[in-house]
């Protein structure tokens, strides 16, 4: 192809992005709209690499395009970045290609496309870049587009593996403080009636940092890299169902707003309830139910991603040693205390209704985290517990211990994260993620009884 046919692209992607859009209007389905606009972008990328560096398939040697992010994931949203990596073997080979990176890149800039290039060496990409961890978190995303697919395999199957084995603990550190201080920004809730569904706890961002994690333990204990279906593996269906949620949601937002616009205002929460958007039917339903759906999903991967992140041992001071040292002496016949998480001494601890409530109120009463393992087993204990939990003698004085304690409210989210506090007090469904539509509420009904107590 030559760069004189480049122009007939931009007829090709006004059209195809129009046919698009007007398919998930009509099924709604946002997953197969980010997966085709990932396609067409694909295409177009790649015709012009023939066009502007090799016109023959796999050349030239030493040098190919990538696809990094979002984008290396097949997820495009109609406002997202278009992240793509130029990689070449070594400088000599970089600085060669330099003036044809340029004019690629102005011909997508062109179909107004937000592309974020950049150029790196096979040995750049092997570095720990702790003022640019993006970058490194992206490259796990790393997906082949066209040049040299020996050099993209040595990337990704050699170079980005020992970087995170060679790397894991600043990398999973610095990734795990960036989720905090993010999370600190958002109140540390879900619950905000206007979301940000990208960046605020329990959205898109935290549905990457629980990926990310599980790739990275994946590649830690593996060689070579883990097949893509470890991922399925660690995170739950529901967080999954979740995920699909977001994308339809996320859509419809770009889609309305004409930009990457992530907030979930009233309005279009609205809006987005009169299409049904994300719901099984596309039917009209209630904004304020509409909003329960939204908060469910994003409870749902907002527990995923924190059970990665209570994984995460980080670099620990001798004071904060010194402070586990004296927290492990909690521990008791049933529960052992490690790291500021709580573990269970057997695994068949929570089949126990007696000894389930003794781990809330061990966490009403020390302030506690349940750790990931003993939170899979109340999952795997939770149709015993159905059973015996509300015939319990004595439950109502064991709850009036719990809700007398310093850390009460922490130990009700974690009733209510696991399923247990509903199935304790029924009543307590009704207020369950419900949504005050006024903007004198920050929170939902439930985050705000939470934050009462």
């Amino acid at each position: 192809m030559s760069a004189a046919a480049v122009p007939n692209l931009r007829d090709l992607y006004l059209s195809e992005s129009g046919q698009i859009r007007a398919r998930f209007q009509e099924s709604g389905d946002g997953l197969a709209a980010v997966r085709e606009r990932s396609a067409l972008v694909d295409s177009i990328a790649q015709q012009l690499y023939a066009a502007f560096i090799a016109p023959e398939a796999g050349g030239p040697e030493r040098f190919c395009l990538a696809a990094l992010g979002g984008f290396g994931r097949k997820v495009l949203f109609p406002g997202s970045d278009v992240d793509l990596l130029f990689l070449a073997g070594d400088a000599r080979t970089e600085e060669r290609y330099k003036r044809e990176i340029a004019s690629l890149c102005r011909e997508l800039w062109d179909l107004r496309l937000r592309v974020s290039p950049t150029t790196r060496s096979l040995a750049e990409c092997g570095r720990l870049y702790r003022d640019n961890l993006e970058f490194n978190m992206s490259l796990l995303d790393c997906r082949y587009l066209a040049g040299d697919a020996q050099l993209f395999t040595r990337l990704r199957e050699e170079v980005v593996p020992q970087l995170v084995v060679r790397e894991r603990q600043p990398l999973v550190q610095n990734l795990a403080e960036l989720t905090r201080t993010r999370h600190a920004k958002y109140g540390q809730t879900i619950f905000h009636l206007e979301p940000n569904l990208k960046e605020g706890p329990g959205g898109l961002r935290d549905y990457n940092v629980a990926c990310w994690l599980a790739l990275i333990s994946g590649l830690e204990k593996r060689s070579p890299r883990p097949p893509a279906g470890l991922l399925a593996q660690e995170l739950r269906e529901d967080c999954l169902r979740a995920f699909d949620f977001l994308c339809a949601v996320r859509c419809f937002l770009h889609y309305r707003q004409g930009r990457d616009d992530n907030a979930l205002s009233y309005e279009l929460q609205a809006e987005a309830a009169a299409e049904g958007v994300g719901a099984k039917v596309n039917c009209a339903v209630e904004p304020a139910e509409w909003m329960r759906l939204y908060f469910r999903h994003a409870r749902a991967i907002d527990r995923a991603a924190t059970q990665f992140l209570d994984d995460v041992e980080g670099a620990r001071s001798s004071l904060y040693h010194a402070f586990d040292d004296w927290r492990s002496r909690l521990s008791n016949a049933d529960f052992h205390v490690s790291h500021g998480r709580i573990l269970l001494r057997q695994s068949t601890a929570m089949e126990d209704a007696s000894t389930a409530l003794a781990l809330f109120e061990f966490v009403a009463r020390h302030g506690l985290k349940i750790s990931r393992d003993a939170e899979h087993r109340i999952e795997k204990a939770l149709p015993l517990l159905r059973q015996r939990l509300p015939g319990l003698p004595g439950f109502w004085d064991r709850l009036r211990v719990i809700l007398t304690l310093r850390y009460a409210a922490d130990s009700l989210r974690w009733l209510h994260r696991n399923g247990l506090l509903t199935l304790l007090l029924p009543e307590f469904h009704a207020i369950d993620a419900v949504v005050i539509r006024d903007y004198y509420h920050r929170y939902t009904v439930d985050e705000h009884s939470f934050l009462t107590i």
